[in-house]
């Protein structure tokens, strides 16, 4: 009897079109993976280690935005960015570096977080799209410089309670140092700072921030500037970090396991 007037509920919400809410919070988070660089921002060697722990983990769906393969710097799909909508996607990943955000695609990128969709910004994003103020407000800050090469940098967690560092303690990546000039009136909220940089680095105003989280009209921003390389999209801790990142900014934050590898 029981059963059956469960199953009878199914139905009357299957009718009235309305998810119960276990299995809407059930549903994967849609991830457009947004991808473009070479050299040692290459997303075809970088970006593996990731999108293959996500598949392993669950909860997580992405698809990828991404160069013909052989060509991980060729930018002319970022124009597909002018067809993105909030009813396709929860959030939009960045992993770029350099090219340009023009008209549409611009216009597409800003109603999409607008409206309520999450955007997260991992490194090279910050020194994505020159040419858009839109850009630089929405990750709220460009980038200004580093030092040469690559260091075991340690990060520090500045809010424990935020939901994208649950779990996650002061941890080292090996990655590129990255130097910001900041926008102007965009409210950050700083959740996780270098806890010092290396002697070569080009910061002059004494500023450690690498991940904050910014709110733009309905939607979530998180900002990741770490992932230089292979070694960082690797670091379980930056693993877990991207993920409950996408989660967040999705507007459904949820704490990830990252299994220990055999």
């Amino acid at each position: 009897m029981f059963a059956r007037k469960i199953a009878a509920c199914f139905l009357l919400f299957a009718f009235l079109g309305v998810v119960p809410l276990g299995a809407a919070q059930d549903k994967p988070v849609r991830a457009l993976f947004v991808l473009v660089g070479a050299g040692g921002h290459d997303v075809e060697k970088n970006c593996p280690p990731l999108l293959e722990r996500i598949k392993q983990v669950g909860g997580i769906e992405a698809t990828l935005l991404a160069p013909p393969k052989g060509k991980p710097g060729d930018g002319a799909h970022l124009a597909k960015l002018a067809e993105v909508k909030r009813a396709d996607y929860d959030v939009l990943v960045f992993y770029t570096v350099g090219n340009k955000l023009e008209g549409d695609a611009e216009k597409a990128v800003q109603a999409f977080v607008e409206e309520g969709g999450g955007l997260v910004a991992l490194h090279g994003a910050t020194a994505s799209f020159g040419n858009s103020k839109v850009w630089l407000n929405l990750t709220g800050g460009r980038f200004a410089g580093h030092a040469p090469g690559t260091y075991d940098l340690l990060i520090n967690v500045t809010d424990k309670d935020h939901p994208i560092v649950a779990g996650i303690e002061p941890f080292t990546v090996n990655d590129e140092e990255y130097t910001y000039k900041f926008a102007e009136g965009v409210k950050r909220h700083v959740i996780g700072q270098f806890r010092e940089r290396p002697a070569k680095s080009s910061e002059k105003n004494n500023n450690n921030d690498i991940l904050w989280t910014i709110e733009a009209g309905k939607g979530r921003v998180f900002h990741c500037g770490l992932g230089h390389d292979v070694k960082a999209w690797s670091n379980p801790s930056f693993q877990k970090l991207v993920m409950q990142g996408i989660h967040w900014a999705a507007g459904k934050p949820k704490a990830v396991s990252i299994p220990k590898d055999k």
